[in-house]
């Protein structure tokens, strides 16, 4: 599932509670809290399982709360006055516009923004490279480096003239043991051949979840190794690649899709 099918599929169930509770004669203020509560901490235990992001879990707990909320403040004042006041219909109104505002910025942040949407605002972009416009996360402060250092090894980089193309990384998912590889050419455009490439993989939500593989040469500048990632969301690949006495270093951001 993902996060938006469970932060509306969520939503729909707080508000499915609320009248089922109010019917079966349960008070207004706790076919609130019923409603409000139980869908979070179903949400919470799928969380706890699959090893979901804080920031995903907090969007969750916004809505249904702040739904649930709505149900019985407004509930409450029907109740009160038999028939419901524009003002009051503006504000559910309102709520229901930041639900659907919250998870359209859910899905961008996990997925990207939709490639004709995309092609909107740049133009041929595909014609370059694959561009990345999802939310990659913040890295822990100790993978912070200092900027000239970095600069050098860029330039230092330019002048090597070496392309590289990932394969695999966007068919990753979560618990599948999945073929990923790297294609490399140098400045003319042939095949690297005798490279060592290191592959280092950073869970953008747990640190203590990083590992480090190293991929195979498997001919005409193509290495290889085969991934099985148990933990859905966004990690961060770093690849590092030697020939002699040169390096080459870059990353990339992907997401495991969970199963």
């Amino acid at each position: 599932m993902t996060y938006t099918e469970t932060l509306f599929g969520g939503l729909l169930t707080v508000v499915a509670l609320y009248f089922l509770a109010r019917r079966l004669g349960i008070s207004n203020y706790w076919a609130a809290v019923l409603s409000g509560g139980l869908p979070f901490l179903a949400y919470l235990g799928l969380s706890m399982a699959h090893g979901f992001e804080g920031d995903v879990l907090a969007i969750h707990l916004a809505v249904f709360i702040a739904a649930a909320g709505v149900l019985g403040v407004f509930g409450g004042m029907r109740r009160n006055t038999g028939r419901m006041h524009w003002a009051p219909k503006l504000l559910i109104a309102f709520f229901a516009t930041l639900a659907v505002f919250n998870a359209l910025l859910l899905s961008i942040a996990m997925h990207g923004v939709p490639d004709f949407v995309f092609d909107w605002f740049v133009p041929n972009s595909s014609r370059h490279t694959k561009i990345h416009s999802g939310f990659p996360g913040a890295l822990p402060h100790d993978r912070n480096k200092l900027y000239e250092p970095h600069m050098q090894r860029i330039e230092q980089q330019r002048k090597l003239g070496w392309s590289f193309e990932l394969e695999g990384f966007d068919a990753l998912r979560q618990g599948v043991a999945s073929k990923v590889g790297l294609v490399a050419k140098d400045r003319q455009g042939q095949p690297l051949l005798g490279a060592r490439v290191t592959l280092n993989l950073w869970r953008l939500a747990n640190s203590r979840d990083d590992r480090r593989v190293q991929l195979d040469p498997v001919g005409e500048g193509r290495y290889a190794t085969t991934l099985h990632l148990t933990n859905a969301g966004k990690w961060m690949a770093e690849i590092y690649v030697e020939r002699a006495q040169e390096t080459y270093l870059f990353q990339r951001p992907f997401v495991v899709a969970p199963e």
